[in-house]
């Protein structure tokens, strides 16, 4: 009798545990399915619907790591193929999500963000069904991983690099966006206009996206170019952050090319220069660059202690039971102007300017796991997650500074007869010195220009855009020395 009831005991437990998992199931995917991007009639979605629709979407395998049942798969393959279904085929035969571009909605298009984060998720999926499962889930949910492996392929990656967006220099690259586009009225017909941002180095978010997303298909296929790709999108990232005594602070957004430069007025970029008021992108970015730091890519443990400094001595309040956050460039911008600059007000969805945990650290720091108010099942490490993978740090000539907000040479390589810009931009106002000295910084080769820097607009202040030609250098590696007060910034230049 007692057996028996332990018997029965133990199938209700079992039963009720299958129970509240299926409805877990239930719920998420039901959850998920009222996404706005699919409840558009047809395939008009476009980059704000994506943005939805990508909301949470990385539950479906993260509750599958955590439980191991593949119930959880299976709603994930009902809402990748129901986003799938929105698939528009554009002119060029290539697939995206299609819809009101957000910086002009008379226009419609596809951008890189917008597929990338839908997906990237699905990734994922193929990550763990290929290379992570065993023999039965692998083989139930191959075929479905192939297809995602494929979209990711061909219509995001190829068909980027088809249109001409991905540009590369030197160790760097990057994606720009667009010019083409359709409208409400006719999906079938592509038109090249001047639409506002179109030909724009993308923000670092949406290109780590992208790189994000070769960096998944280099560990699922061990195809060399995907980790090329990703390397440079993390170089270019790298070489534009500031060290300022023990910690990191980067720009939202950089130029990248001199199709930047805003022809139409004197000394301006297309875009603002400064750290995105906005906490959750910088979040996010964190995360991004995390998965390159354990994939092998760019960023050292040096690079990993400087972020973990930002935002626990720079960002945190130290208070463990009620954390206040600034936002990263707090230190910096007192050490210089001695206040905060706001180059956006709150309002609509992001109504906050401050700071937050980077929770993304958490692999690598005891404070910061402490308050993620979670508890983990390994001390923290900063080991590599993929440790089979080669390591390729990249190194940048980085110097305690907080008077410069940006410094770059576009392109940074060329040859001495052709024009390149020497783009600053400073906190303060004051004499910018620009030099040329050798590859290892120790020797001054010439003076470039020293110019008060005394203009002051909305969206550039400090800014300095010097345009010069190295003629009569001879090829090799230096470096451009841009010097205001007693702070500096350097950029690595190759003259060919």
């Amino acid at each position: 009798m007692v057996k028996r009831l332990t018997s029965i005991l133990c199938f209700t437990l079992i039963s009720l545990t299958i129970t509240a998992a299926e409805s877990r199931v239930d719920k998420l995917l039901r959850e998920r399915m009222r996404t706005p991007l699919l409840q558009t009639e047809g395939v008009l979605t476009g980059e704000g619907l994506c943005w939805h629709a990508a909301y949470g979407m990385s539950r479906f395998v993260d509750e599958y790591r955590s439980t191991a049942d593949p119930a959880f798969l299976d709603a994930a393959v009902t809402y990748y193929d129901a986003l799938i279904e929105k698939l528009h085929t554009s002119p060029d035969n290539y697939k995206g999500w299609v819809g009101p571009y957000i910086y002009d909605e008379n226009y419609i298009g596809d951008v890189h963000v917008g597929d990338a984060i839908l997906i990237n998720p699905m990734l994922v999926f193929c990550e763990i069904v290929l290379k992570q499962s065993p023999p039965d889930i692998s083989q139930k949910y191959a075929d479905q991983a192939k297809t995602y492996l494929e979209l990711a392929r061909r219509h995001l990656i190829e068909k980027w690099d088809a249109r001409g967006t991905w540009h590369e220099d030197g160790p760097y690259g990057a994606y720009t966006s667009w010019d083409h586009y359709m409208t409400p009225d006719n999906l079938q017909e592509w038109r090249i206009l001047p639409v506002t941002k179109s030909n724009l180095t993308l923000p670092f978010n949406k290109q780590n996206d992208m790189a994000i997303a070769c960096l998944r298909l280099y560990r699922i296929t061990g195809e060399i170019p995907y980790r090329e790709k990703a390397q440079k999108i993390f170089h270019f990232m790298k070489s534009r952050m500031c060290l300022y005594e023990d910690h990191y602070v980067w720009n939202y957004w950089e130029p990248f090319g001199a199709w930047d430069i805003d022809d139409s007025r004197p000394n301006t970029l297309r875009h603002w220069v400064n750290v995105h008021p906005y906490r959750n992108y910088q979040a996010g970015e964190i995360s991004q660059i995390v998965e390159a730091y354990h994939s092998g890519v760019a960023f050292t443990r040096e690079d990993m202690q400087r972020m973990i400094n930002t935002n626990l001595k720079v960002m945190w309040n130290g208070d463990s039971d009620n954390p206040q956050w600034r936002n990263s460039n707090h230190a910096v911008e007192m050490a210089s102007m001695g206040k905060i600059s706001i180059s956006k007000a709150p309002g609509g969805e992001f109504p906050n300017l401050s700071g937050t945990l980077w929770r993304g650290l958490s692999d690598f720091d005891d404070g910061i796991r402490s308050l993620t108010k979670r508890t983990y099942d390994s001390p923290p490490s900063f080991a590599r997650k993929y440790a089979e993978l080669p390591v390729s740090e990249f190194d940048v000539p980085l110097h305690s500074d907080c008077y410069f907000s940006m410094a770059a040479v576009l392109p940074r390589a060329n040859s001495a007869e052709q024009s390149r810009y020497l783009v600053s931009q400073t906190r303060i106002p004051g004499f910018v010195e620009i030099a040329l000295f050798s590859g290892d910084g120790q020797q001054k080769i010439m003076d470039i220009r020293s110019h008060e820097n005394k203009e002051t607009k909305k969206d550039g202040a400090g800014l300095l855009i010097v345009e010069w030609q190295g003629k009569g250098i001879a090829p090799g590696d230096y470096r451009i020395r841009w010097t205001v007060r007693d702070g500096y910034r350097e950029f690595p230049v190759s003259v060919r």
